[in-house]
């Protein structure tokens, strides 16, 4: 990947041209600044302030050497250590998820929720990865008391990590939903949030090789013969888990809307809505007890 020039935008480009044979040029680009800017503070505005700026020869290795490892496909945050999710900055490797945009809006429904808009409140968030969920609901709600598990101990101490960074105290702890004292474990709260694993194992061959080789399979995927074991499971931990008046919130396969609401029903819940992301997909579910 021998560069023409250290001239900064020369080098962008160069390595912009590089990593479309993996993502579109827009998204190569993106990562491409996104490189520049964590290794050396270096963004669009510095190039087109300063068109003669250079990167140096032990910059541009440390360029290059980033972009070999985006190239073999590992997910530009896992290089750079770091991800932003509701204007936080998260820190995340590849015993966590990457959180993704629809994630922030399972947080904002939440947050707009009247139960949790009136009232401090605990709250659980299960499977909790990078800490992402609980964090972020904390900061914005340093008044709601936060609980968050994994069944992954080494996700949770990058969660801890996050929280500790963020100052925003939360209860984390190890947990298998799926175990059968599951439910000694739980505490008593008002709301449940959880992301699942939800990704059939069918649909991986829709999906890129940059999280097929790098992100956690066990926070990903499910078994197509029971495809909303984790819905279930949770379900039956919310309805015996949460207090009178308590609200469940779950992001879900877009398949599956109807399937969840009926789940939610079987377990005693009301007054349940499935709701379309940004990008116009059934991605969320909740209801109430």
């Amino acid at each position: 990947m021998n560069c023409p020039s250290n001239n900064l935008k020369t080098v962008a480009a160069h390595y912009t041209a590089k990593i479309t044979a993996l993502y579109p040029e827009e998204e190569a680009r993106n990562i491409v600044w996104m490189l520049l800017e964590h290794f050396f503070g270096m963004n669009r505005l510095t190039s087109a302030v300063n068109p003669d700026l250079r990167l140096s020869e032990s910059e541009l290795l440390i360029f290059h050497n980033a972009c070999k490892k985006i190239l073999q496909h590992i997910p530009v945050q896992y290089v750079i250590g770091k991800t932003k999710f509701c204007g936080l900055s998260f820190e995340v490797n590849e015993s966590t998820l990457i959180p993704r945009p629809e994630t922030e809006q399972l947080v904002h429904n939440i947050l707009n929720d009247e139960k949790l808009r009136f009232s401090s409140l605990r709250i659980l968030d299960i499977g909790t990865g990078s800490g992402c969920i609980a964090v972020a609901l904390k900061k914005h709600r340093p008044d709601c008391e936060l609980f968050a598990c994994d069944i992954s101990r080494e996700a949770l101490q990058m969660a801890q990590k996050n929280a500790e960074k963020h100052d925003a105290p939360v209860h984390f702890f190890c947990c298998d939903v799926l175990s059968a004292n599951v439910l000694s474990s739980i505490p008593k709260v008002e709301i449940i949030v959880s992301n699942p694993p939800y990704v059939c194992l069918s649909e991986k061959a829709a999906m890129r090789s940059n999280v097929l080789l790098h992100e956690p399979a066990t926070a990903l995927f499910v078994s197509d013969e029971d495809p909303l074991l984790f819905y279930k499971a949770i379900a039956n931990i919310a309805a015996n888990r949460l207090n009178a008046g308590g609200k469940i919130f779950f992001e879900i396969n877009e398949k599956f809307g109807n399937a969840v609401a009926d789940i939610l029903r079987t377990h005693g819940f009301t007054d349940i809505t499935v709701e379309n992301d940004f990008r116009g997909k059934e991605r969320f579910a909740w209801g109430g007890v």
